[in-house]
Formats: structure tokens, C-alpha cells, sequence
């Protein structure tokens, strides 16, 4: 009996097919890895401009029990803080006439009060697009002081 060694051209065939499918998924991948993470970066330069507000915010909205005035586009607390969003050219956030955040290109303060059992939360929800590509949204809802 004579041996056989080497692979049949029928075996070479579906080698080279399952090779170029196990090729193409990985190009689909890693084509689908490297456009995505254009986006994280733009997040991460849009989100810094959210953390920035977000830490004299959340300071004082601890430290504060009422406002005095709310709007679309300023909110007052009863100590004096303002913060006040330019639209227009300017587009950015103002705490007590100080710039704190650029490039927003879209800022709404609300005021909602919750009962909840006998206490009463004053809560503020604050909508914002940083950049107008809309690429950050955010809405966050505070609750200012209450004990």
C-alpha cells in the first residue's frame, strides 16, 4: 500500500476560504475598534468642560436650602452664587460674572420640588450640550440642602 501525504486540493480550497472569512471579521472589527474611538476622544475633551461645572455646582447646591431665581438660562441661591449661561458667540457658563466652562452650546436650569413622607426637596435639573455636535448631552438632577 502506498502512503499518502499532503493535503487534497479540495482541503487547500476550503483552508483559503475559511481564512479569508476569519480575515474579514477581524478587518470588520478592527475597523469598527479604531472609528469608534474618534468619539472617545471627543467625549473626553467635552467632558471636562461638564466636570468643571459640575464641581462648583454640586458645592453649591450642598450648601444651599433655597434660590432665590431661577430662569432657562441663570439660577441664583440664596447666598449670592449666580451661575448664568451666555448663548451666541460667547457660549459659556458664568459663576458670580467668572467664566468656569467654554464651549456649551446649550444650558437649561429647572426647578422641581418632591414631597417625599414630611420633608419637601427643592430638586434642579440641569440640561447641557457641550459643543453643538451634540456629541455630550447631559441632564443631571440636584437636590439642594433639605436637613
Amino acid at each position: 500500500m502506498k502512503e499518502e501525504k499532503g493535503i487534497t486540493l479540495l482541503s487547500l480550497i476550503i483552508y483559503v476560504i475559511v481564512l479569508t472569512l476569519v480575515t474579514a471579521m477581524l478587518a470588520t472589527i478592527s475597523n469598527m475598534f479604531f472609528s469608534n474611538t474618534k468619539y472617545i476622544t471627543e467625549n473626553g475633551k467635552y467632558i471636562s468642560e461638564f466636570n468643571k461645572f459640575n464641581m462648583y455646582f454640586i458645592e453649591d447646591v450642598k450648601k444651599n436650602k433655597t434660590i432665590d431665581t431661577i430662569t432657562n438660562n441663570e439660577i441664583i441661591f440664596e447666598d449670592g452664587t449666580t451661575y448664568t449661561y451666555q448663548g451666541g458667540e460667547d457660549n459659556s457658563i458664568y459663576r458670580n460674572k467668572v467664566k468656569i466652562c467654554t464651549n456649551i452650546s446649550y444650558c437649561e436650569f429647572t426647578k422641581e420640588e418632591k414631597e417625599e413622607a414630611t420633608i419637601t426637596k427643592t430638586i434642579i435639573k440641569v440640561n447641557m450640550i457641550v459643543d453643538s455636535s451634540k456629541l455630550f448631552e447631559v441632564s443631571n438632577e440636584y437636590v439642594l440642602k433639605y436637613w
